[in-house]
């Protein structure tokens, strides 16, 4: 399964938007959507013990959050497969962290809400990201 011309266009197009102006401040935007369910935020070791109005702007939620979406835009850039390596290794980082696939599906929800802020909510983005996410999460699995 791979995207196709249209998809990938969408997903590129909408990932440029998202991801400006830089990768902190996507990353930031989408674990803010990600944390703000407690449950969720008490997988996070980092962040679990402050406070979520304390969490916009905090330089470990911004580092990691940059992280993750370089490893996204690595992902998109390298649709052809050299994406791939580097999802499954951060597969391998959140096995040996105890972060189960399920726990890392949430972040699809996080994202999905970031693109719909950004106007990408339309239903061949959506679709697209969809497909795109499966093709992560397989890669993802992989490492585990």
């Amino acid at each position: 399964m791979s995207l196709n011309v249209a998809e990938k266009k969408a997903v590129e197009e909408s990932w440029a938007r998202v991801s400006q102006p830089s990768f902190q401040d996507a990353g930031e935007k989408v674990f803010l959507k990600l944390l703000k369910n407690k449950f969720t935020k008490a997988n996070f070791k980092k962040f679990r013990d402050i406070p979520f109005d304390q969490l916009p702007g905090n330089a470990a939620l911004r580092e990691h959050g940059g992280q993750v979406v370089q490893v996204l835009d690595d992902f998109i850039k390298g649709l052809d497969g050299s994406g791939y390596e580097a999802v499954k290794k951060v597969g391998r980082i959140h096995k040996a962290e105890g972060m189960t696939s399920e726990k890392i599906e949430l972040m699809k929800l996080a994202l999905c809400e970031v693109l719909d802020d950004a106007g990408c909510g339309d239903h061949v983005t959506k679709a697209a990201w969809e497909k795109l996410w499966r093709l992560f999460m397989a890669a993802h699995s992989d490492g585990y």
